[in-house]
């Protein structure tokens, strides 16, 4: 055989490789008694005294959810349960992982859970992350082909299907939950383009709730152990070498005001008084992990279900905060109903300018005009407004994009999670979020949407059945026919997409 037709048959025979879901692996659970831990003396006599309560405090700005992720991190004693859509070979990536292997190192049992659809670019960090001995990682619905994953195109149709919770849980007592992943992006420390976006830190039965549903996800049969699908090298000399690079990784943010601004939160944060934050009854909502077998779970078990349930009981109002809206037909026709029953629907939501997807604008665009003439409301987030933090960053001229998802309803109840109002996180991808009662937490953060709207967003409105945006900085109103801040290629290759037979996977 030539070299050419061996290079050729393992090819094929790579291409062909598939990964073994049912290899008996051992299972774990959160049930660890942490109440001798800081955390569990803390926060386990307040648990039980408020049960069925949870404390619940926003993280609205970038700095202050990495700071509290790395507060919640460093306050582990027995464990840390870390589950993720992504995270990125970065600064930031770099700086979340060396806080997981610290924790490691001071004997905390850390159990790291990540989507596979983006670790090509850690693929190199992961085998040395694995081989600590307190640390175990899986990988949600991986791919076989670590190396070239284009190999795997074959299977694409388990592939499209992704796990995009996102949840840190410290000794089953502290909990941070909202939108954001691990990267740059997302903290206000990328030089290009910068995430807004929503996270919340909670104490009291919501972090056990979590623990629970952490359990199920790091249980399934989805959910691979690294050495399963990898035999690259690991052990003390790649262990030390990944220490080395993540050192190296971060030594652009030691130093900089932005570390300083980190740290200044971090102080800050670990001073607030649990007992100050809103306490409310809630309900912990996630699909369940067999959503990624295809049509394998009840539609009772969708997150989507118990989403549309709670925005079906607005009478008044309902607000919505989601990167990505993309309504099909019955999505419409389910909004249209309920904007019949005099309820306000507003949704925020990203522009041309400041969406990241030019497909999901192309799903997005259709609904707009039959919602209007129904009186829903729609406000796109401007693309060129200075999201808090990347000034002291060095980022300031970065673009601002919508990556929050939530939605209040009737100023009482308020959704923060992982879910988009689109055909992904409804049919393919599980999700995850907390479904808060409290007209406190929830007509306050209504409010201070509603506050910044004008100048933070174009107002779209029809005026003779045409598209207008409106936008009001200072008091100065601009009315505009065309997407803001956008040119006609911009525009024309928006619009292409709109034939692109794919909004079922937008």
């Amino acid at each position: 055989m030539s070299r050419f037709a061996a290079l050729l048959l393992a090819s094929l025979l790579t291409a062909c490789a598939s990964v073994d879901f049912d290899e008996p692996r051992e299972p774990s659970y959160a049930n660890v008694d942490t109440s001798d831990t800081r955390l569990g003396r803390a926060l386990g006599p307040l648990r039980e005294q408020r049960h069925p309560e949870s404390g619940f405090s926003p993280l609205l700005l970038a700095v202050d959810a990495l700071s509290a992720r790395l507060l919640v991190i460093g306050l582990a004693e027995k464990t840390l349960d870390v589950q993720y859509y992504l995270v990125g070979n970065d600064p930031i990536g770099a700086v979340f992982f060396e806080a997981l292997l610290k924790a490691a190192d001071r004997g905390v049992r850390v159990r790291l859970l990540i989507d596979d659809i983006g670790t090509a670019e850690i693929e190199h960090q992961l085998p040395a992350l694995n081989s600590h001995p307190n640390l175990d990682l899986r990988l949600f619905n991986p791919f076989a082909s670590r190396g070239v994953r284009g190999f795997d195109a074959w299977d694409i149709h388990r592939l499209s299907r992704r796990m995009h919770n996102k949840t840190l849980i410290a000794d089953q007592e502290l909990l941070i939950l909202g939108g954001r992943n691990i990267a740059a992006e997302y903290f206000a420390a990328n030089p290009a383009y910068n995430f807004g976006d929503i996270d919340a830190v909670a104490a009291g039965s919501v972090a056990r709730d979590a623990s629970a549903m952490f359990d199920r996800y790091w249980n399934d049969r989805y959910s691979i152990p690294y050495e399963y699908v990898s035999d690259a090298a690991s052990g003390p000399a790649q262990l030390s070498q990944l220490r080395t690079e993540l050192g190296a990784s971060k030594q652009s943010l030691l130093g900089t005001p932005y570390a300083s601004l980190v740290g200044e939160r971090a102080l800050e944060l670990s001073n607030a008084d649990v007992e100050d934050y809103f306490w409310s009854p809630y309900r912990l909502v996630y699909d369940s992990p067999d959503k990624a077998l295809s049509n394998e779970a009840k539609a009772e078990d969708k997150l989507s279900y118990s989403l549309g349930r709670v925005a079906a009981m607005a009478e008044e109002e309902l607000l919505v905060l989601t990167p990505y809206f993309v309504p099909r037909k019955r999505g419409v026709e389910w909004l249209t109903g309920i904007a019949k029953r005099g309820v306000q629907i507003d949704v925020l939501t990203n522009g041309l300018a400041a969406n990241d997807h030019l497909v999901v604008y192309g799903g997005y665009a259709p609904a707009r005009k039959p919602l209007l003439r129904e009186g829903v409301r729609f406000f796109e987030l401007r693309g060129d407004i200075v999201m808090e933090g990347t000034k002291a960053s060095d980022s300031v001229d970065a673009d601002s994009k919508l990556h929050g998802k939530a939605f209040v309803v009737d100023r009482r109840y308020l959704f923060i999670g992982s879910f988009n109002w689109d055909p992904r996180s409804a049919n393919l991808n599980t999700e995850m979020g907390v479904v808060i009662d409290s007209p406190e937490f929830a007509g306050a953060f209504a409010q201070g949407m509603y506050n910044e709207l004008p100048n933070n967003a174009y107002a779209v409105y029809l005026e003779d059945d045409a598209l207008r945006w409106r936008s009001s900085v200072n008091g100065q109103d601009t009315v505009l026919s065309k997407e803001p801040e956008t040119g006609w290629w911009k525009r024309f290759l928006a619009n292409m997409t709109r034939l692109l037979p794919i909004r079922g996977q937008l």
